[in-house]
């Protein structure tokens, strides 16, 4: 697709992330821009106007997703096609903001082993696993540290006592990024769950339970601890978390290759919000990696359905 705005690019790039374009773009700064399904302020990706206004860069940090973003035809309606030394320049950019992307993921990654090897064995009386009704299952507590800049440029760390610690694995069985999981929603941050910086969320995964036994067992998918560990605790299935929506298809494709004959059940967020995101991801994974789907009769996830179930409510 061709444009003769630049911003107009930046709208298109940001749709297909689901993000929202900023109020007003700016050039050769990075923007922090919200999720379409997230709640205002969720600050969920960022986008950037290169310095010579002929391209850009977004990413979304919850799905892991990025997209780079180009003008062709200059602010003339008409596309021209790129000369080999726009395309030169182009390929260059690509690879130095891949290398340098991969590099920031490197060392995020040996930030999250040192973090998680120093984390303590998680208590039964954590206030996130009494109030999801849970136990711990292998999760570790420890404390979270979080650097923030407000307008004005000024950097300041955060630290956050007993924050819940959830490891993220790649395919080949490493820690390369951590979830923490507070007490309270934090006041600053404005919510109860967070990140590693730079760490990555694109096919990066963790589980609970025991890999069958059965080449043909099954085994579950699931978005958030809080609904995995109850799926597990109900079921005894190994139960796989992909911590978001957009991560659900990478994950069942790293399933699919690990257990080729396994029968692979997405337990979907039944989500009250436009277009129910958790459940269409969840039959969009389903049906790329020949699996099933499965979602709680109520809205929320099958952690609320449960607790609602616990309270005496009925089907």
């Amino acid at each position: 697709m061709t444009f003769a705005h630049i911003e107009d690019a930046a709208r298109a790039a940001l749709a297909e992330l689901g993000l929202l374009p900023p109020k007003a773009f700016e050039i050769d700064k990075f923007q922090v821009v919200d999720a379409a399904d997230g709640k205002p302020g969720n600050g969920a990706g960022r986008i950037k106007l290169f310095a010579d206004g002929t391209g850009g860069y977004c990413q979304n940090w919850k799905s892991g997703e990025k997209r780079p973003f180009f003008l062709v035809g200059e602010n003339t309606g008409k596309p021209k096609p790129l000369s080999k030394k726009e395309r030169a320049r182009i390929e260059k950019e690509r690879k130095r903001r891949q290398a340098e992307d991969a590099a920031k993921k490197d060392q995020a990654a040996k930030r999250a082993l040192t973090i998680w090897q120093a984390a303590l064995p998680a208590p039964a009386n954590h206030p996130y696993l009494i109030k999801k009704q849970i136990k711990p299952h292998g999760a570790r507590l420890g404390r979270w540290r979080r650097v923030i800049q407000d307008k004005g440029g000024n950097r300041a760390t955060l630290t956050i006592e007993n924050a819940l610690l959830l490891p993220l694995f790649d395919a080949a069985g490493t820690i390369r990024s951590l979830q923490a999981i507070f007490p309270a929603k934090h006041p600053i941050l404005n919510r109860d769950k967070d990140f590693l910086p730079a760490g990555g969320l694109a096919g990066l995964f963790w589980w609970l339970g025991p890999r069958p036994l059965r080449p043909d067992a099954s085994v579950l998918i699931a978005e958030g601890y809080g609904t995995a560990a109850t799926i597990y605790e109900e079921t005894g299935y190994r139960v796989y978390l992909a911590f978001t929506a957009g991560n659900l298809l990478a994950v069942g494709r790293i399933v699919r290759q690990k257990l080729p004959e396994a029968n692979i059940v997405f337990c979907a967020d039944n989500d009250q919000t436009e277009g129910n995101p958790g459940l269409t991801k969840a039959t969009e994974a389903a049906a790329d990696v020949g699996g099933s789907v499965t979602a709680p009769p109520i809205w929320g996830d099958f952690n609320d359905y449960a607790i609602w179930r616990k309270a005496g409510n009925h089907d």
